[in-house]
C-alpha cells in the first residue's frame, strides 16, 4: 500500500514541477498569457480526445458491444460538457481593478486572465482526482503496471502544471501563487485517492471510474473551446496563441503515445 501511495504522490507532485515555470518566466505580458492560454487549451483538448475518452471506450468494450461502449462513453462525455456549461454560468467575475492599476494594465484584460486562471485550476484539480484514484488502485493491485502508469501520468502532469501557474502569475502578479496553486491541483491526486480508498472503496468500480473519466474529458474539452482558446485570442497576439495551442498538442501527444 505504501508503494501505491508513493506512486500516486509522485504523479501528483509532477504538476507542481510544471508549475515551477512561473518562477523562470519574465514579467507577465499579453504575449505570454496568450501563449499560455493557448497551451492550456491544446493540452486539455489533446488529453481529453486522445487519451481520456478513448480510454473509457476501450474499458467499456471489455463488458459491452462496440455501439453500447461508444454510446455510453460519448453520453458521459456530453454530460460533462453540460455540467461545465452550468458551472461556468455560476462563476462570479473576479474583481481585479486595483491589481490592474498597480500592474499598469487594463482591468478588462486582468479580469479575463483571473477568470481563466480560476477555471483552469479548478478543471485540472478535478481532472487529477480520478487519475489519483486510478494510479493508487492500479499500484496497489499490480506495482509493475502502477509504475508505468505513474510515469505516464507524471509526464502529462508537467504541462498541466504550466497551464495553471502562468495564468495565475499573470492574474495575480505573484510567481509563488502560480507555483502554489499548481502544487495544490497536483496534490488532489494523492489526497483524493486516499479518501476514495478508505471511504468509497466499495462503490469505485472500473466502470464507475471510467465513466467519471469520460465525463471529466467532456468538462475539459468544453472549457478549452469555450474559455481558454477564445481567451488566448483576445489579447491581440494571434501568433503566440496559435503557437501555444500547437505546442500543447505536441507535448501532450508525445506524453500519451511515447509512454
Amino acid at each position: 500500500m505504501l508503494t501505491a501511495i508513493l506512486m500516486t504522490t509522485a504523479a501528483g507532485l509532477s504538476t507542481g514541477l510544471g508549475g515551477l515555470a512561473a518562477l523562470f518566466s519574465r514579467r507577465p505580458t499579453d504575449r505570454l498569457l496568450s501563449f499560455s492560454q493557448g497551451f492550456a487549451g491544446g493540452v486539455m483538448l489533446t488529453v481529453s480526445l486522445s487519451d481520456m475518452l478513448p480510454h473509457a471506450v476501450e474499458e467499456y468494450l471489455a463488458v459491452m458491444n462496440r455501439s453500447r461502449a461508444v454510446g455510453a462513453a460519448v453520453s458521459l462525455f456530453s454530460l460533462g460538457m453540460l455540467i461545465s456549461l452550468l458551472l461556468q454560468n455560476c462563476l462570479p467575475e473576479p474583481r481585479s481593478e486595483k491589481l490592474a492599476v498597480a500592474q499598469g494594465r487594463s482591468a478588462g484584460r486582468l479580469v479575463r486572465a483571473a477568470r481563466s486562471a480560476i477555471i483552469t485550476t479548478a478543471v485540472i484539480l478535478l481532472h487529477n482526482l480520478p487519475e489519483g484514484v486510478l494510479t493508487l488502485f492500479t499500484g496497489y493491485a499490480n506495482p509493475r503496471f502502477g509504475l508505468a502508469l505513474t510515469m505516464a501520468i507524471a509526464l502529462h502532469n508537467i504541462p498541466e502544471g504550466i497551464s495553471v501557474s502562468i495564468p495565475v502569475f499573470y492574474a495575480t502578479g505573484s510567481r509563488w501563487k502560480g507555483v502554489a496553486l499548481s502544487l495544490v491541483s497536483g496534490l488532489a491526486e494523492p489526497i483524493g485517492a486516499l479518501a476514495a480508498f478508505f471511504f468509497f472503496r466499495e462503490i469505485i468500480t472500473p466502470l464507475f471510474l471510467n465513466g467519471l473519466i469520460a465525463a471529466i474529458a467532456g468538462i475539459m474539452c468544453f472549457v478549452s473551446i469555450s474559455e481558454l482558446l477564445p481567451a488566448s485570442l483576445s489579447y491581440g497576439q494571434k501568433t503566440a496563441a496559435v503557437a501555444g495551442v500547437a505546442l500543447g498538442i505536441l507535448v501532450m501527444s508525445g506524453g500519451i503515445y511515447l509512454i
